[in-house]
């Protein structure tokens, strides 16, 4: 059946925009997922819905309203990150609520233009993933950029704080507008243009999750779907109510926060002494989302992980207090408890990603010197072929063409990410005197296997490890550096460094996904991230400076900005100047092992028939509860058993419905947090407090 192109001629009748020739894919998916189904305009697909909606080539998805709409949004949510990250330290992710507020925003662009009697051109999903994408660029400056971490942990304030309180000129830099645009535009920009190259490979070969991109792909799809299609109203109206629900049910659980300790975060759902153990529910929708969406693989890692990490490792690590390092010790330095947890944890998953480089490397090289055309390794679908084995198949199919037709070059991609990384080797030392070229040569050589050990990480489910990570280049640069040549601020620069590197470089993954779900150039998608985060690198220093200003005694424990984690990030730094010889007993051997482990596991995967690789753990994944806590294997779970029972009552249904519920959950509870922190921001506070005792306490 010809698909109807009126409409699409319609809208382009009024303004010129080049659109791609794409109405013979969109015949030929139309034909063959109703070759496979015989259900006709009943399919169980997202494309079929949009079949009537012309594609723009990637230069037209690139709009001037668009990249006006994602400076002020994400000026708007720079503000509101900066604000929160200086009070506590931390602060609500921004990607659920960019693309729903975006969306809004251009809509009522649209709606007021046409009462002034001009017809402005339609919203299109790509232009709303630019806009995401743009948006995320900005205030992702905020996130990674450390002002209120390793930045501030750099300033005379922070050094009077600290434990001890290292105040020599070469161990104090205090922020400045000026050298933090050039350090943001020296640091920021260069893991896009290493990451872009792998598009292909991690989001068609691998096909890695990344779950909030993902659910960002199904919200701007559902919101932008025409409804004329059985299957396409039912995809709305399944989102629409799990989001709502997982919105409410967020709001909800506000309620019960009012005071220290208060909600149901930590319910002991296992008890307390599981709790104790980090076993607890949190009640988040999100991460039961995730659970949904996941390999089962990814969930069993997870839960092998924690119940491993905290039934086992960590209370025997805490009764060699005293022994393996001293009860003096504070919990969160580097000479005690929490060099164990950090270096052990990441030297696992570094191990993990060793492997997977390596191996992408030989199977890269082996593939050359068999194959004369590598650009076949993945064979695209014959024009006359027809569709698998379900309509779900054709949307993947159909998804991969376009997502790979806008090739971004290699070369030219890795020449700019040499360019950008010459500029750091030489403008970081210019502003940081105490940073050595060789320092930053160092930095760069370690950022790539970072940035796949993030990108693995957030990719699976969705967790960033950054901090962990970044923990690893403030121990190396620390000591090596020295107290008596600046260590502290080298080692807070080198934290900066892969920290700005891996957040962009996973996070522009996470973009790649949303574009591949919603049919969008990843030319468009590079653009809109490489001008967001260019925006960024002089909207936060800016939004800083105010805060500055306005707050003479900002950093200061009795300010109403106190930045607890720039003392917190300092004193790590401090830690860090002994080296080796200040970590407590055995912990270097531990960290060998877990490096070693990270390998061998990988091995007995590959190795093993798939029937038993496939139960044995990810390495890395197992690693990612270690960091953040056993919750989330409890969440996971809790999705992952949701998912196994709708798939044992009905697969299908639950093949095509699992991804849409998952996502409506994940995105209800982004968009809470928005309606949150506007709360905190008006001194909100939530009405009633819930907390759970333990019997003798409570009496």
């Amino acid at each position: 059946m010809q698909p109807n192109t009126q409409p699409s001629e319609i809208e382009n009748l009024h303004y010129p925009m080049e659109i791609e020739n794409l109405q013979a894919p969109y015949t030929r998916f139309e034909r063959d997922v109703s070759l496979g189904s015989g259900k006709g305009n009943d399919l169980p697909s997202i494309e079929i819905a949009f079949k009537e909606k012309a594609i723009p080539t990637w230069r037209n998805q690139l709009t001037m309203r668009a990249f006006v709409v994602s400076i002020v949004l994400g000026t708007l949510f720079t503000a509101l990150a900066m604000k929160q990250s200086l009070y506590s330290g931390t602060f609500n992710p921004i990607n659920m609520y960019a693309g729903i507020v975006g969306f809004s925003c251009i809509k009522t662009w649209i709606m007021i233009i046409d009462k002034c009697g001009i017809l402005g051109p339609p919203l299109t999903r790509q232009e709303n993933t630019l806009i995401q994408s743009t948006v995320l660029g900005i205030t992702g400056v905020t996130s990674s950029g450390g002002l209120s971490s390793f930045i501030s942990g750099m300033s005379l304030t922070a050094a009077k704080q600290g434990d001890p309180p290292i105040v020599d000129k070469l161990n104090v830099k205090n922020p400045s507008v000026g050298w933090l645009f050039a350090f943001y535009l020296a640091t920021s920009l260069v893991g896009l243009f290493f990451m872009a190259p792998f598009r292909k490979v991690i989001i068609v070969d691998y096909k890695w999750l990344f779950p909030s991109g993902q659910s960002i792909g199904y919200l701007i799809n559902s919101i932008q779907a025409p409804l004329k299609t059985k299957f396409a109203r039912k995809q709305v109206t399944t989102f629409g109510k799990f989001f709502s629900f997982s919105f409410i049910w967020s709001g909800v659980m506000w309620l019960f926060t009012g005071g220290r300790f208060c909600g149901f975060s930590f319910f002991p759902l296992f008890g307390f002494k599981a709790t104790e153990a980090g076993f607890y529910w949190d009640w988040a929708g999100t991460y039961v989302g995730v659970g949904m969406m996941c390999p089962y693989s990814t969930t069993i890692s997870v839960l092998i992980g924690a119940i491993f990490g905290y039934t086992f490792m960590f209370p025997e690590l805490e009764k060699k207090s005293g022994k393996w390092y001293t009860n003096e010790i504070g919990r969160d330095s580097f000479h005690g408890y929490t060099a164990y947890k950090t270096f052990i944890t990441s030297s696992l998953i570094l191990g993990d990603s060793f492997y997977q480089i390596l191996k992408l490397i030989i199977i890269g090289l082996y593939r050359k010197l068999q194959e004369k055309d590598t650009t076949a390794a993945l064979p695209l679908a014959d024009p006359h072929s027809t569709a698998g084995s379900s309509a779900l198949d054709s949307d993947e199919q159909f998804r991969t063409q376009n997502f790979i037709k806008d090739k971004i070059s290699t070369k030219y991609s890795l020449a700019g990410c040499a360019a950008l990384m010459l500029v750091s080797i030489i403008v970081l030392p210019i502003i940081f005197p105490q940073v050595k070229w060789y320092y930053v040569v160092v930095m760069y050589i370690l950022c790539p296997l970072f940035a796949f050990s993030m990108t693995h990480a957030q990719g699976a489910t969705d967790m960033y490890i950054s901090a962990g990570l970044g923990k690893i280049g403030v121990f190396i640069f620390g000591a090596w550096a020295g107290v008596s040549r600046g260590g502290v601020v080298v080692a807070l620069v080198a934290n900066g460094v892969i920290g700005n590197f891996i957040a962009s470089a996973s996070d522009l993954m996470v973009d790649f996904k949303t574009g591949y779900l919603t049919v969008s150039s990843p030319k468009s998608i590079l653009i809109g991230r490489f001008i967001g985060t260019a925006v960024g690198c002089f909207v936060t220093p800016l939004i800083f400076w105010y805060f500055q200003v306005k707050y003479p005694d900002l950093g200061f424990n009795s300010s109403t900005y106190p930045i607890p984690f720039g003392v917190i990030s300092r004193e790590a730094a401090s830690d860090a100047l002994q080296g080796a010889t200040g970590l407590p007993k055995y912990c270097l051997l531990f960290c060998f092992i877990a490096f070693a482990l990270g390998i061998i596991i990988n091995i007995i995967r590959d190795v093993s028939p798939n029937k038993w690789g496939r139960f044995v753990p990810i390495p890395l994944i197992m690693a990612i509860p270690l960091t953040t806590g056993g919750f989330l294997a409890v969440d996971l779970c809790l999705g992952c058993l949701i998912a196994l029972i709708w798939r044992f009552k009905n697969k299908s249904q639950a093949d095509v419905f699992i991804p849409i519920v998952g996502s409506g959950l994940i995105c209800g509870d982004g968009l809470c947090t928005l309606l949150l922190s506007i709360f905190s921001l008006i001194n909100w506070k939530a009405p009633a407090c819930v907390q759970f005792l333990r019997r003798q306490l409570a009496g």
